[in-house]
């Protein structure tokens, strides 16, 4: 049976405020695209967290490679040339920009891809699938017809016809959600064991919940938004002492900060600092 589409209008779309919190060297990649979320209409919140489009033009410029510290989340994208869907990635993800082009993503609340998923999101963590494994309708005709719209609030309302009738509302979504708010306005560094016992979860239970509900431990989820707070700090010039905000962030010294921010940045917060502040 051929589900039934669900046509949403460009009033119930809103554009979403707020920072461009992930991307990295914020300064330069903003003179090289333009990125605007979305809220998904009503019926879509309790899955989706934000469309976001990214529009560029580098016909007359050199190439471009966007750089972002992603959240713990399953992105769906499409390009008029293909439709994938990416795991949480644990490191940083480039994505070269070249001649025009334009990307429609669909991130996912944390945990709520695994409601349309058919086994644990773990198994696609620094993955990626063909959108058509999971979304068989965002085949060729879907993708083309729906990038071909120069209006921003009519891609987003027309990519939500993909997602016909809905799974079952699922408790572990909003479960997964509450802890993962917990910590990302938590600025102290806390223990795993610590989140279970105030969510009353035992921590093993916790850890297969994350496994397959988000593709990732809580421990990664806790590192990846200090690493967030550490690079916004760089980009936006505020950052002090170093050694200050390591042990802001939650870390017993400055090496071990150093060493995460430079496995998952690419350089150390100095060397990062000095790169984002060049003219």
């Amino acid at each position: 049976m051929t589900p039934r589409l669900q046509k949403t209008a460009t009033d119930q779309i809103a554009e979403k405020p707020g920072s461009h919190r992930g991307i990295l060297d914020v300064a330069h990649a903003t003179q090289n695209f333009v990125l605007h979320r979305y809220y998904p209409s009503a019926r879509l919140t309790r899955y989706i967290e934000h469309y976001w489009i990214v529009r560029w033009d580098l016909r007359d410029r050199p190439p471009y490679t966007a750089e972002v510290l992603p959240h713990p989340a399953v992105n769906l994208a499409f390009t008029r040339e293909r439709g994938w869907i990416t795991g949480v990635t644990t490191g940083k993800y480039a994505y070269d920009l070249t001649g025009e082009g334009v990307v429609l993503g669909i991130q996912f609340r944390p945990g709520a891809f695994r409601a349309f998923f058919d086994r644990a999101v773990s198994t696609i963590t620094d993955g990626v699938l063909p959108a058509t494994d999971v979304f068989p309708s965002a085949g060729d005709n879907f993708r083309e017809a729906l990038l071909a719209s120069s209006s921003n609030l009519q891609v987003v309302a027309d990519s939500e016809t993909i997602f016909g009738e809905l799974p079952p509302l699922d408790p572990n979504i909003d479960l997964v959600n509450a802890i993962i708010d917990y910590v990302r306005d938590n600025r102290s560094l806390l223990q795993v064991g610590a989140i279970a016992k105030r969510f009353d979860i035992a921590e093993r239970t916790l850890q297969h919940l994350f496994s397959n509900y988000v593709g990732v431990g809580l421990k990664w989820v806790i590192r990846r938004y200090r690493l967030m707070d550490a690079a916004e700090l760089a980009d936006t010039q505020s950052a002090r002492s170093w050694t200050e905000i390591a042990h802001e962030l939650g870390y017993s010294d400055q090496a071990h900060f150093t060493n995460d921010f430079t496995r998952i940045v690419g350089r150390p917060p100095t060397g990062y600092a000095r790169h984002v502040a060049r003219s």
